[in-house]
């Protein structure tokens, strides 16, 4: 066993050893001693023999290193003249590439059985191909992430967080889990979030759209002003497709935080983008300069055929708060085709609230809750009664749609979610006590959301900005912003751009 084994190191060592020694002796063309015959013998085929065999345990097994060894009656001899001495890299790097790649092998079943018996779903291709190797962690990744799914199910919250982490800590470049993660920390971790955010941007251009959306409704709802500016300001430019929402968020973030700087550099770009902005942006920059009679004179013109959408939405709004909400109601109607039908519903909304018209108001939201009232009549009114409480107009929805038992769904909660602090804002406690009681009772509106709005509405919480709950909402946009104009963050100064 001992000479086996010490022949073994022989032949290891030897196949590198001997065959560069050949190698050199054919490069001399057979000048100087042979460097495995012996030097006694003649030098001639089957009858010199090989002397580097000789200090091996089994002379047979230096066949294995070199063929030109031959048996013979007189023992092993060299079967090749001294001059035909030749080297055998073939055998030698067919060796060592065995045993390379069955070293390799057993690694790669050893680190298969591992990982499979943990759980990972993977397959032995994908240990053992280089080329697939990036299956590994993704494969990790997604066995934390099931591992994930499955604790935050059952409410084992801080278990769930940490697998999460670790499913994106080995598969970073998943943008599903980055993303689930990046809306999971928005509330808690909000720097992490954003962190996550900016990355999924950079690195999956090609989702850039709906990445830039979903992290909008995060900074909004956290009331991250200062963050929500600069994104929309990029984002108006970059994604005209969307350019409406953009511009609606860049203009309600720069006013939140009184800073005029990004719509003054949109004013000056020359791109097709930012040009299509110009008469809005003027005008909003007259209001916030003060010049409120020009602004109002520009508002109550007829703008050019073409504006986008969100400048006509603008310009309705607008003339209606400046105290022409009439006039609000006509210039609508004229551009009635440039804008979206929920759009048409709350500026009209809007107008006739502002207007004082209580009977054409109460007419108006009669018609819209006739029948069945979809989700986003709900959300519209909603917001309006955030904004401008209404004892009779919320009556009418809340009979509609608390008074009717409407059945609480995963699709409509947020609606749900919606009347809930429009009551809260009503001060209506008995209905929104009655409203919170019911949803903490239905599955699909969580008991901690629930009781987090009924602790901010009752001031028990002792928190008076809506971002304190906001984020674990997931309303729509026009809810958040409606909540963070009457309940915004403490912001007394203008921050300035980054």
């Amino acid at each position: 066993m001992i000479g086996r084994t010490a022949d073994l190191f022989r032949l290891a060592w030897g196949l590198l050893y001997w065959n560069t020694r050949k190698s050199i002796f054919r490069l001399r063309k057979g000048r100087g001693r042979c460097p495995c015959q012996s030097p006694s013998d003649s030098g001639k085929a089957y009858e010199t023999v090989c002397e580097a065999s000789l200090t091996w345990d089994r002379a047979a097994r230096f066949q294995r290193l070199c063929p030109l060894l031959v048996r013979t009656p007189d023992g092993f001899r060299c079967s090749v003249n001294t001059a035909d001495v030749r080297p055998f890299w073939g055998r030698a790097f067919a060796y060592y590439g065995s045993t390379l790649g069955g070293i390799y092998l057993a690694v790669v079943i050893a680190v298969f059985s591992v990982l499979r018996v943990v759980g990972y779903p993977i397959s032995i291709v994908h240990v053992g191909w280089p080329g697939l190797w990036y299956r590994v962690p993704q494969a990790r990744g997604a066995w934390f992430l099931a591992r994930s799914d499955s604790a935050l199910s059952k409410g084992r919250i801080t278990e769930g967080l940490l697998y999460l982490a670790n499913a994106y800590e080995f598969d970073p470049s998943n943008y599903e889990i980055g993303l689930r993660i990046a809306q999971t920390y928005q509330a808690g971790n909000p720097f992490l979030s954003d962190q996550i955010f900016e990355r999924l941007l950079r690195e999956h251009p090609g989702k850039r759209e709906s990445t830039a959306a979903i992290w909008l409704r995060a900074l909004v709802a956290r009331g991250s002003f200062p963050r929500v500016r600069d994104l929309a300001a990029t984002e108006v430019i970059l994604d005209p497709v969307h350019s409406n929402a953009w511009m609606r968020a860049l203009i309600y973030s720069s006013r939140a935080i009184q800073d005029n700087e990004p719509l003054n550099a949109l004013l000056a770009n020359r791109l097709p983008t930012a040009t299509r902005w110009r008469l809005l942006i003027r005008t909003e920059l007259l209001i916030r300069t003060g010049r409120t009679a020009e602004a109002f004179a520009q508002l109550s013109r007829a703008w050019p055929a073409g504006e986008p959408g969100y400048a006509v939405y603008y310009q309705v709004s607008e003339l209606s708060a400046l105290g022409n909400p009439m006039g609000a109601l006509d210039e609508l109607e004229r551009h009635a085709i440039e804008i979206d039908g929920e759009s048409r519903v709350s500026l009209t909304v809007e107008a006739l609230a502002r207007s004082g018209a209580q009977r054409a108001l109460r007419g108006e939201v009669e018609r819209l809750l006739a029948g069945q009232p979809g989700i986003s009549t709900v959300y519209i009114l909603s917001a309006e009664l955030v904004r401008r409480p209404n004892t009779e107009i919320f009556d009418l929805l809340y009979d509609k749609i608390a008074g009717a038992r409407l059945e609480v769904t995963a699709a409509n909660s947020q609606a749900w979610l919606s009347l809930l602090c429009a009551a809260g804002v009503s001060n209506d406690l008995p209905r929104f006590h009655a409203l919170a009681a019911r949803l903490k009772s239905e599955s699909a509106a969580p008991a901690t959301i629930v009781g987090a709005i009924e602790g901010f509405f009752s001031g028990d919480s002792g928190i008076r900005q809506a971002s304190s709950f906001l984020p674990y909402l997931q309303l729509p946009l026009e809810m958040d912003y409606a909540l963070l104009e009457r309940f915004p963050p403490q912001r007394p100064h203008a921050v300035p751009s980054s």
